[in-house]
């Protein structure tokens, strides 16, 4: 994941509603970090957001559907106010990137095709994507490089590619026979991850996660018999990764050793990401009525559950992404709404 509203106009908006009722104290306290509604990008049609990407607190992404045609919408954040990217196209996105303000990635899929799409810094222009299959995940580092992981649903065959002078070209990793990509993550052009299962024979499979360190790629000791679905660096060597889909595990790989711990209840998780001092926060399944978002936070010793702020509606997530050198966390979804009809709407929330 991976990867992508908290600048101070933004931020400052968040923290006057959460904190509204303590003018009116002699000493108000100081609220202490919450997931808050933010103010987000004011939608043309309804829609929701599935990818959130952020480079530093002046600098990001989101992108999501809209419309009755799913039309694809795209918005900049430049730490004051949110900026419409002129899309015009239709498709689902699949994968979000930044490594620089003028260096973005996104991947999307319709039912017949691939797409992809990259930003140099004034503008989105689509580019070819090689397959063969459809993107399923994609990353990018500060240093540049960006990978995506695609995959047949009609063959089974995993394809890997890497960014290179203007063009996504074939990386050739050499992946055990049986192998099924699900995830990658990128800290550097030294520090490739990716990960998924294998099918060891009818019946049989195994948790996959390969790493490039500069020189070769090494399969780690996972151990473990469900998939990989999701993994993000949060230091050079190490990673964060969540087993398994309906009963998620999370997964920590310390540089020597994997590390595993059940969620909560033996409940399931979308996606997850660094919380930028050494823990992370997990986005779990929400339930069909939920009204307000659940989240998990790992700090490594327990965990603990927070809720977002009540909607009026039901919610449902799409993605979470820490903004660099802060402990905040933005969250994206779509806020389905049955009055005075039935309609979804984009939401974000953060933490702080």
């Amino acid at each position: 994941m991976r990867g992508r509203v908290a600048g101070a106009a933004a931020l400052a908006v968040a923290l006057a509603a959460g904190t509204a009722g303590a003018a009116a104290q002699a000493k108000p306290k100081k609220a202490g970090p919450k997931w808050r509604v933010l103010a987000g990008a004011a939608p043309r049609l309804v829609g929701s957001l599935n990818q959130v990407e952020f480079l530093s607190t002046k600098y990001g992404w989101v992108a999501g559907a809209e419309g009755a045609d799913n039309a694809l919408a795209l918005w900049k954040w430049n730490g004051r106010k949110w900026t419409r990217a002129q899309a015009g196209w239709n498709f689902a996105p699949a994968g979000l990137a930044v490594s620089g303000p003028k260096k973005a990635w996104l991947t999307g899929v319709t039912l017949t095709s691939a797409h992809a799409l990259y930003y140099n810094g004034k503008s989105w222009r689509e580019v070819a994507f090689p397959g063969p299959g459809v993107p399923v995940d994609l990353a990018a580092a500060p240093d540049g490089t960006a990978v995506s992981v695609a995959q047949s649903v009609l063959t089974g065959v995993n394809a890997v590619h890497q960014w290179k002078n203007g063009k996504w070209r074939r990386l050739d990793v050499p992946l055990p026979s049986g192998a099924s990509l699900a995830a990658v993550a990128v800290g550097s052009k030294k520090d490739i991850w990716l990960a998924g299962g294998r099918s060891v024979r009818e019946g049989v499979s195994e948790s996959l996660v390969m790493r490039w360190n500069g020189k070769s790629w090494k399969r780690l000791p996972v151990g473990g018999t469900r998939a990989i679905t999701k993994i993000v660096v949060d230091a050079p060597g190490k990673a964060w990764a969540l087993r398994g889909s309906t009963k998620t595990n999370l997964v920590r790989w310390d540089g020597k050793r994997f590390r595993e711990r059940g969620l909560p209840e033996g409940g399931g998780a979308l996606t997850l990401t660094p919380d930028g001092a050494g823990g992370v926060w997990v986005l779990p399944y929400s339930r069909s009525d939920a009204k307000a978002a659940p989240y998990l936070h790992w700090a490594g010793s327990r965990w603990k559950a927070f809720n977002g702020p009540r909607r009026d509606g039901v919610v449902g997530l799409g993605d979470i992404d820490l903004i660099p050198g802060t402990s905040r966390v933005v969250s994206v979804g779509g806020l389905q709404q049955t009055k005075p009809k039935e309609r979804k709407f984009p939401m974000l929330e953060v933490f702080m």
